[in-house]
């Protein structure tokens, strides 16, 4: 009989959670967290992180869609402490959603997609983190130059 190869688990941060996937998730993978606005991809993304900054994790929270401001003032309300955690903020400002932006050459996905890229691809480079919380990845279809 061959012999199981256990894989490294990372905590969640979430005792509970972490029994049921039986030690966390597994290392160096990416999961999809989906769910209804309020179920608590969030939450359990800020509890993914403080476990690795409890770890000594270097951990990047990147938004795309509530301010950095917002999401600190949230989290501490919860009891989160954030200093550790880096921040990746490429929300709309206020301004994006008050004053009419228009392309007429080039459809928004193609003028926005590459800087947004390349943020992350920079930010990802010089903190090389260990941990890393994309929310809410829903909003790269605004990137996106088609559905598929």
């Amino acid at each position: 009989m061959a012999e199981v190869k256990q894989l490294r688990r990372v905590s969640t941060g979430i005792a509970g959670y972490d029994e049921i996937m039986s030690g966390g998730f597994i290392a160096n993978r990416a999961y999809l967290i989906r769910g209804g606005p309020g179920v608590g991809k969030t939450i359990l993304g800020l509890h993914f992180l403080a476990a690795g900054v409890a770890t000594g994790d270097t951990c990047l929270f990147i938004s795309l869609g509530e301010p950095e401001t917002e999401l600190r003032k949230n989290a501490e309300q919860l009891g989160f402490a954030l200093s550790k955690i880096h921040f990746l903020d490429l929300s709309p400002t206020s301004e994006f959603f008050t004053e009419v932006q228009t392309y007429d050459i080039f459809a928004p996905a193609e003028v926005e997609r590459e800087p947004t890229t390349n943020k992350i691809m920079e930010t990802v480079k010089k903190l090389q983190p260990s941990r890393v919380f994309v929310d809410a990845l829903t909003q790269f279809r605004y990137l996106a130059t088609d559905a598929f």
